[in-house]
């Protein structure tokens, strides 16, 4: 059977009904390299999108990494903002118009409410106050007895003043004493000005050259 072509639409409808005269005729015209570019380009494309999930899951690691050396530092800072506090431990109690007698610790804090009804404070909460940052025991101008709360940061925050407020008033219940709560630091959070300035707590603020690291 002959065929004939007379016109570009011959040609086109003849191809239409034989693809393999297309793809014979495809070989011809085209390089290699054009006839193999899209594969080539899906395997590009497949590529790059494993090479983005690698770096999107190294990004999500270093951020994981960054933020547990950042939490790292700032326990290491807390630690030494509170040991710099029971070092200045007289200054803080002289800052609220007293003088340290001594400072409790450990067991010492726990005995405070040993024979205590404690029934009604969240267990979570007397184990804070065990560990409260400084309990100090002091004396008014008047040689009267009372206790000292002290919670310490680098920036002192609401938190911060919470946890010093409900010490003071646990140390006034178990001890029937006057207690103060102070919060230190070297900067104070705007948020918690109004309470120091309400004398609610007590604000007393850390030597920048003390708080450096040896």
């Amino acid at each position: 059977m002959t065929t004939t072509i007379d016109t570009i639409e011959d040609l086109i409808r003849i191809l239409d009904e034989r693809p393999e005269w297309l793809e014979a005729m495809r070989s011809r015209l085209l390089t290699r390299e054009l006839i193999e570019m899209p594969q080539r380009l899906a395997e590009f494309i497949e590529a790059t999108n494993r090479r983005f999930e690698k770096v999107e899951t190294n990004f999500r690691e270093l951020k994981s990494d960054v933020k547990r050396l950042t939490d790292d530092v700032g326990n290491l800072k807390g630690a030494h903002a509170k040991s710099v506090a029971v070092a200045e431990a007289d200054l803080i109690a002289e800052s609220v118009g007293l003088r340290l007698t001594r400072l409790l610790a450990g067991q010492e804090i726990g005995d405070l409410s040993r024979f205590q009804d404690v029934s009604d404070i969240p267990r979570n909460e007397m184990i804070s106050f065990r560990r409260a940052d400084v309990i100090m025991e002091a004396a008014d101008a008047d040689g009267e007895l009372c206790y000292v709360a002290v919670e310490v940061s680098y920036t002192v925050n609401e938190r911060d003043a919470v946890r010093a407020v409900r010490n003071a008033n646990m140390l006034a219940r178990f001890t029937g004493k006057p207690a103060r709560a102070v919060v230190a630091g070297l900067r104070l959070d705007n948020r918690v000005k109004s309470e120091v300035e309400s004398g609610k707590i007590f604000w007393h603020e850390m030597d920048a050259h003390a708080l450096k690291a040896d």
